[in-house]
């Protein structure tokens, strides 16, 4: 917030985390998710992670921005798109702590791109929709008592 000036703008743009679970055939992402996550980890390597909107909405306020507009843009995951995140798992199985359970993760994997397959195959469009993108525009306030609003 102090680099902008009274009036100047600032776009946050983010994705939302993919939940744990949902109901519906867009739960299949959600596993490779959490399944792709798990082998970055057993790899000893980090995993990427989100900011929520609304933990972005409060630390924008917090800073002393308002918040102009928010907008929220759906994703659409076709098979392509979930190959490529169980393609992230597969590249870190021969980083794993043993073949043993390189091999078992690698056979996880499999079932789920066969689930996406299958999962995508019923939709109409090929994909299924799950989670966001954002884009948050917060503005420096004009003068000292609308951002004393913005605080309170």
């Amino acid at each position: 917030a102090p680099h902008l000036t009274p009036g100047g703008k600032m776009y946050v743009i983010g994705l939302q985390p993919i939940p744990d679970s949902v109901a519906g055939d867009a739960n299949v992402f959600c596993k490779i998710t959490k399944v792709r996550d798990a082998c970055i980890l057993l790899a000893n390597h980090r995993c990427y992670r989100e900011y929520p909107l609304d933990w972005i909405e409060r630390h924008v306020q917090r800073a002393g921005l308002t918040v102009v507009e928010t907008k929220k843009y759906p994703i659409r995951y076709d098979h392509a798109t979930m190959v490529r995140q169980i393609n992230v798992g597969r590249s870190k199985l021969k980083l794993f702590p043993s073949e043993g359970m390189a091999e078992e993760m690698g056979k996880v994997l499999d079932e789920l791109e066969k689930e996406s397959l299958e999962v995508t195959s019923r939709q109409e469009s090929g994909r299924v929709t799950l989670g966001f993108d954002y884009v948050v525009v917060a503005e420096k306030p004009k003068d000292i008592i609308t951002r004393m609003k913005s605080i309170l």
